[in-house]
């Protein structure tokens, strides 16, 4: 690998873009300065910060990608002079990257994005009239993760056996019988987990990446959407057979088995929506630098 993929350019060209941002923003603060005695105010300060949570949060998504370091120091450095962005380029050798280590580590956030769809499956729509703020994390957060790891899928560009190895048919199998048997608190109880586990980088990520047209509209995880894998549950739950006599699946009664267990609340929650930077993301030209 002697030069960076479509994907991969696209992610180094935003880490090269919040660099250059970061510079101008450096002079032209320093030039006022010069001229007219005064600091910069606040509000620069808080925007110079989120530029920089949003440039360390791309360089974290482009190690999750395995894109090698030597590229994404590479790109920071000439940002960071000033220079224009270009995509022909001397690449320094890349360093050894270990894929199948990222691999891992997607499959492992899928696996979390697919409890939380199964979850949602068969207490989503019930969550939603007990505890709404609570739903809204809960769905948010599950945005977030899902659309990440779409964007992470698109950078290390999977075959078709690395996507069904990360949600084919066995894993959603799997996911289907993690909730099939919950009980009513015990489904409430991860519900309410998942809404509240912070998932800020993630955010963060997202938003960059969204920023340079990742992930993709179209590819191999195209089925890693949220209204797609709540369905995907709900399909197999709703096809699997039961014994003579047998009740219905939870799927069928959660809702009563919710109420008798007293597990209900009001609209009210005393989780709060956690509060996530929104720098602006990483122009394609940045001003008074050359794109």
């Amino acid at each position: 690998m002697s030069k960076p993929t479509r994907m991969q350019m696209k992610v180094l060209k935003a880490v090269h873009g919040q660099a250059a941002m970061a510079r101008v923003m450096q002079d032209r603060a320093k030039a006022r300065q010069q001229a007219t005695g005064n600091p910069p105010p606040s509000s620069w300060y808080e925007d110079f910060h989120g530029h920089a949570l949003l440039r360390q949060q791309l360089e974290n998504a482009a190690a999750a990608a395995a894109i090698p370091t030597a590229w994404v120091q590479q790109c920071r450095h000439r940002g960071d002079l000033g220079m224009r962005w270009r995509a022909d380029v001397h690449w320094r050798d890349p360093e050894r990257v270990d894929r199948e280590q990222s691999l891992a580590e997607l499959e492992q956030q899928v696996r979390r994005v697919q409890e939380m769809a199964a979850v949602a499956a068969m207490y989503g729509e019930r969550g939603a009239g007990a505890e709404v703020g609570t739903a809204q994390l809960f769905d948010r957060k599950l945005r977030v993760l899902a659309q990440h790891a779409r964007a992470m899928a698109s950078v290390l560009d999977l075959s078709a056996e690395e996507a069904d190895r990360l949600w084919g048919e066995r894993s959603w199998a799997s996911a289907t019988a993690a909730v099939r048997d919950l009980d009513a608190a015990a489904l409430v109880k991860r519900w309410r987990a998942h809404a509240s586990a912070d998932t800020t980088d993630f955010a963060l990520q997202v938003k960059a990446l969204g920023g340079v047209g990742l992930p993709p509209e179209r590819g191999v995880w195209e089925r890693l959407t949220p209204a797609h894998m709540i369905e995907e549950v709900r399909t197999r739950l709703s096809a699997t057979p039961r014994e003579p006599g047998a009740e219905p699946q939870p799927g069928a009664q959660i809702g009563e088995a919710i109420d008798a267990a007293g597990i209900r609340s009001d609209a009210s929650t005393s989780l709060e929506l956690d509060t996530i930077p929104a720098p602006a993301p990483a122009a394609e030209t940045t001003p008074g630098i050359e794109p």
